[in-house]
This record gives C-alpha cells, structure tokens and sequence, in this order.
C-alpha cells in the first residue's frame, strides 16, 4: 500500500466540508482528533445499528456496505464504495437516530481517513458536539408542502385550516443520496410524501437477491401501510433514495385522524395493502 495522504483539496470533495477554506480544511487534517486507518482484506470497520462517533473517506482500496436482510438477518451486499468515496456521515447528523445503518467491511486492503464526530457537527452551523444527531430537519413554513398536502387524496378529509397549520403536524427531512429512509420489519411511526427527489422501493428475497417494488418521484408517497389500523405496525419493504431527497414527514396520528375521517380511503388503502403483501410473499418465496 502506498503512503497516500489526504490534502484539502481531495478532502473538500464531501459535501459538508466542501465550503471551508483550505486553512479551515488543514485544521481538520491535523487535528489529533482525526487520522489514518488501514485495514486488511474483509476487515470490519462498522456495524449495523451501532453508535456512530466519526465517518471516513477512502484514501486507497474499496470497501463493501451491507445491511441484515429482514427475516433471517443475513448480511446482503448494497454498495461498494472506492478512492475518494466517503461513508459514515448519516449517524452524526441532526434529526437520526445516531447509530449506523448499515455495516461497512474492506473489500480490499484500504487506507482511510477517519474523522471524528466533532469535526463533522462543527461544520453543521456550529451545532455543539453533545446534541443528539441520517437526515436534516427544518422547521420552517415551505408553501411548497402546504400546496403538494392539499393536492394528496390522503388528506382530502382535513380542513383548510388543518392544512395551513401543517407546520404542526409535519417536518420536512433531508435526505443523502443512497440512504435508508425505512427498513422491513422495522417499527412504522411516520408516512413520508415526495417533496423533491426518488425513492426506490425494494425487498430481499430467500437468495439474498434485491427485488424492486417501485421507484417513487415528487407527489408520491411511502409507510402508510404499517399504519393502518388492524397492521402489524412494521415496514413491508425497503425504502432508499436515488438522489439528495426531501420528504415531508407526517405523524403517525395525525395521519390517523385523516383516515377516520375517510372510510372509503381507508379501505381503499387496506385492499392496496393486501396486494402488496400478496406480491411481496410471492416474491420472497414464502
């Protein structure tokens, strides 16, 4: 392995560090926070579902991303990421969970440049290094999503003035691109509207195999099927983003309220529902 080190220039490349000066950049390289890390073929460098306190940026090598398969929990491959690629940014971000979503392990032998959570919120508009932090929040009124809830037959049954006061029963949620928005089998607790961006929608079959159900654009919407009354509650499929993606997220009882108000959209719902699961057995194999 050679002796390749970053510079700013190569560390300006990921995008929250990519308005800093080279100064600011240097500050980053030489904190003794941050270093080099090499790894050997099949080495661990993450696990799925634990705590995440720093990301990394691929100097040399190539490394594999997986996640558990819902059911059976085997290991299946998504990604493979290489020279220049960055991974491990989504858990040190406002508004997640703050543990690691998927698994990352060397394909080959790499040499990586770890940088620690601190570096990462720093340069998050000075947000402080004990906040709780995959995605961005805004709280701020987009007339945009007034307008694109107003349009949905989902909430077709909530007055104009339950509309416009959207801000207090949605947040809108910034996406990177490739990131899990929902797993299978996990808890469902919010619906989620296309406001700009795609989604892909998919499952894992027995093999191990992706199968996609859907590919959803702007005005389109996914998870309201664990929230329908008599589900089980959890996530039928994967769902991740294409591209950079902001969506509108609704509380799981507000969503509710619609739906008692609406009983031929709720049935509605239920019969898409059941031809959902009809397709997703067939296509697991069960």
């Amino acid at each position: 392995m050679t002796n390749k080190n970053i510079t700013p220039d190569y560390l300006r490349k990921v995008p929250i560090f990519s308005t800093l000066s080279d100064a600011e950049l240097q500050e980053i390289i030489k904190s003794s926070d941050n270093g080099y890390e090499e790894y050997n073929a099949k080495q661990a460098i993450i696990r799925e579902e634990e705590i995440g306190n720093c990301m990394y940026v691929i100097l040399e090598g190539s490394v594999e991303v997986s996640i558990r398969g819902g059911g059976g929990g085997r290991e299946i491959s998504i990604a493979t990421l290489r020279e220049g690629d960055f991974f491990g940014e989504q858990s040190l971000l406002p508004g997640g969970s703050g543990r690691r979503n998927a698994s990352v392990k060397s394909f080959q032998p790499s040499k990586l440049f770890r940088i620690d959570k601190k570096h990462v919120l720093l340069n998050l508009g000075g947000l402080e290094e004990s906040e709780d932090v995959t995605v961005q929040n805004f709280k701020v009124g987009d007339p945009k999503v007034r307008e694109m809830l107003g349009k949905l037959r989902l909430f077709q049954s909530l007055s104009e003035t339950e509309l416009d006061a959207y801000n207090s029963w949605t947040e809108v949620v910034k996406v990177g691109p490739g990131d899990f928005v929902v797993k299978e089998d996990e808890p469902g607790e919010h619906l989620f509207v296309i406001l700009d961006g795609v989604v892909e929608v998919f499952i894992i079959d027995e093999d191990g195999k992706i199968n996609i159900l859907a590919k959803l654009k702007p005005g389109e919407y996914f998870g309201e099927q664990a929230l329908i009354e008599g589900a089980s509650g959890e996530r039928n499929a994967y769902v991740r983003t294409d591209n950079e993606t902001r969506l509108i997220k609704v509380s799981k009882d507000y969503f509710k309220i619609a739906l008692k108000r609406d009983s031929v959209l709720a049935m509605a719902l239920k019969k898409v529902g059941q031809a959902q699961k009809e397709e997703i057995s067939k296509l697991e194999g069960k």
